[in-house]
């Protein structure tokens, strides 16, 4: 498990299919056995803290609050691939839009 936890704590690009589009956006996480910290940042929404991250061996989930254009509730849903990269589920109010993660090269 180690393994995995190392591959989670680290600063990712993050995308996330919108119609319309993609949003792009730098996630930084940090695993602490199941707890899950960190902070999403994009230009369109600014600085988010990960608040309830969790990861149970298989899954990490969390969520962020945004206040644009109004205030919402952002759950993310993910699995690592055998690469590392993530690939999950954003669920706002009662959209769902996928998204991918990859490791950023130091």
């Amino acid at each position: 498990m180690s393994n995995v936890a190392n591959a989670i704590d680290c600063v990712w690009d993050f995308v996330v299919k919108i119609p319309g589009g993609e949003q792009k956006s730098i996630v930084t996480l940090k695993s602490n056995g199941s707890t899950l910290t960190g902070t999403m940042n994009s230009e369109t929404y600014g600085i988010q803290d990960i608040e309830e991250g969790t990861y149970d061996g298989e899954t990490l989930v969390w969520k962020s609050k945004t206040t644009k254009p109004m205030k919402l509730t952002l759950t993310y849903t993910a699995k690592l691939d055998e690469n590392n990269n993530m690939e999950g589920v954003v669920k706002v109010a009662m959209a769902k839009m996928k998204f991918s993660g990859t490791p950023r090269k130091a």
